[in-house]
């Protein structure tokens, strides 16, 4: 699947970029040693820590692009031990532990400028280098995960803040982008054929049986549904903070997940709340998601705790995981499995009830609402590289 299809050559070529670039870190790290060493006192002291916290990362880096330059001499007997390498290690180093070391470094060698200004100043250049040397590796980490995984199948880019892609019956997809202050509706092959603009960071949308749109306008503190002719013919703000998430439910009534209000509320046509939520003794954090499922439960998105939970009508909590960094959305499934995304950890998965992962999609910056499509494919709104993708079925 993806690249390999059409031969090993293309990821052959992406993981010897990929040793070039290790390898320059590597001689990065080597050249900070000297004057990390150098700065004297308690800053001194500071530097010289983070620099081997840094050199141990770089290092396992290195090792890890080794082993798969060998893996790749095989790449369809190997794929599954590479994309565990690019997906679970290399993404993970790259993109997390050695992104935050070196921003930490960079704020200790801020404040030994005044202590030891040549030294300093030393490590600084060196951080000057270092810094695109590692933004290219996590790049070419990202194109290879890529090629190792289920392949996209369709994509939209060039967004500005992408939330909630949802497919709609007639093939084409509808999303709310955030930054741009509009909602959109795009056609298989791209072109815009409906938008609504009269709202300020949209987060959420839902597509009715009777056309309307239903939208979390949350820089307005309010939900809305908007006829095909952009009326609004229903608006819901009384005591809404920072509406995210929104679904119309069965009876009519709207589900409303607030990121500001910490809570989850159901609201009636006529503007009366008939059931709210606001977590257990942990209390709601965040959350930007809750979809009302078949059995009259409540999924909620509990992001702020790190968790997935599932919740009664009596507010008791029958289901939850929580091997998670920082979800942002998700959706339960007809086979009873829950769809992840885990925007801080930049991966969605797919669990079971019993917990246990069944599909994996990662290597990607800031997933956050997904949808699982008929065919079986996955759309993923990806916040963090401003697009949406469509990936294939497993």
């Amino acid at each position: 699947q993806g690249l390999l299809e059409g031969g090993a050559a293309e990821i052959q070529e992406a993981v010897e970029e990929l040793q070039g670039e290790a390898s320059q870190l590597k001689r990065l790290a080597r050249r900070m040693s000297k004057p990390a060493h150098a700065i004297p006192g308690e800053i001194g002291g500071k530097i010289h820590d983070q620099f081997h916290r840094i050199e141990s990362v770089v290092y396992i880096i290195h090792e890890n692009v080794d082993e798969l330059e060998e893996l790749v001499e095989e790449p369809e007997k190997n794929k599954e031990e590479m994309r565990e390498l690019v997906v679970e290690e290399l993404y993970g180093q790259l993109g997390g532990d050695l992104g935050k070391l070196v921003k930490d470094m960079w704020d200790i060698v801020d404040e030994a400028l005044d202590a030891d200004g040549e030294d300093a100043q030393k490590l600084q250049d060196i951080l000057d280098e270092l810094e695109p040397v590692k933004d290219d590796a996590l790049k070419q980490v990202k194109e290879i995960a890529a090629m190792l995984q289920d392949p996209i199948v369709w994509e939209y880019p060039k967004l500005r803040g992408i939330s909630d892609p949802r497919r709609l019956a007639n093939g084409n997809t509808l999303m709310s982008e955030c930054y741009a202050d509009r909602v959109i509706e795009v056609s298989p092959d791209g072109e815009i054929v409906w938008e609504y603009t009269e709202v300020v960071y949209p987060t959420h949308n839902q597509r009715l049986e009777n056309g309307n749109t239903l939208i979390a306008d949350k820089g307005n503190k309010r939900i809305i549904e908007v006829t095909p002719d952009k009326n609004v013919v229903w608006e819901y703000s009384e005591g809404l903070e920072s509406p995210y998430g929104v679904q119309r439910l069965a009876n009519g009534n709207t589900l409303i997940a607030e990121t500001g209000g910490n809570r989850v509320v159901e609201v009636t046509s006529d503007k009366e709340i008939v059931w709210e939520y606001r977590g257990d003794s942990k209390g709601l954090l965040w959350p930007p998601l809750a979809q009302r499922l078949e059995n009259g439960n409540t999924l909620i998105c509990d992001c702020g705790n790190h968790r997935m939970i599932e919740v009664t009508s009596d507010k008791e909590i029958v289901w939850e995981y929580s091997e998670l960094k920082g979800p942002w959305g998700g959706q339960r499934l007809k086979n009873g499995n829950t769809l992840i995304p885990d925007c801080g950890g930049g991966y969605v998965i797919e669990v079971t009830p019993d917990k246990e992962i069944v599909w994996k999609y990662g290597a990607i910056d800031g997933p956050t609402e997904l949808q699982r499509l008929a065919n079986g494919n996955t759309l993923i709104a990806v916040f963090g590289e401003n697009r949406v993708i469509e990936v294939g079925a497993p």
